[in-house]
């Protein structure tokens, strides 16, 4: 048999679970925290145009987490995953070697294409 009479335990909830007191010290509403805060975005999308790594490298997080919800197919994933590869390394051969930046935006335009496809944008 459960004794009703114990105090409730830590992380307890529920009806029998105690009330805090909320900010006016009354017992009504348990308190909320923080409260949330929107930030404005004037209604403009964010430019997805690849231009730096981080770029490429939250496309493929992005891609990675699309495939997970089977937005996307494994092989597509896959395939973003190769040129992706490939474009770490022109970044660092362009870094070297400017004259290979062409074939750098070549690569991030075939991507963004690729990308775009598999999003049905």
């Amino acid at each position: 048999m459960v004794d009703s009479r114990k105090p409730p335990k830590r992380g307890d909830v529920g009806p029998l679970a105690p009330r805090r007191r909320g900010r006016s010290g009354d017992d009504s509403e348990p308190s909320a925290g923080p409260k949330l805060r929107l930030i404005r975005g004037e209604g403009q999308a964010r430019d997805e145009t690849l231009h730096t790594r981080d770029d490429v490298a939250r496309l493929l997080v992005s891609s990675a987490a699309d495939m997970l919800l089977r937005r996307i197919s494994t092989e597509r994933a896959h395939e973003i995953e190769m040129r992706v590869e490939r474009i770490m390394r022109l970044f660092d051969k362009v870094g070297r070697e400017p004259i290979a930046r062409p074939l750098l935006r070549r690569e991030l335009d075939e991507l963004e294409r690729i990308w775009r496809e598999g999003k049905g944008r």
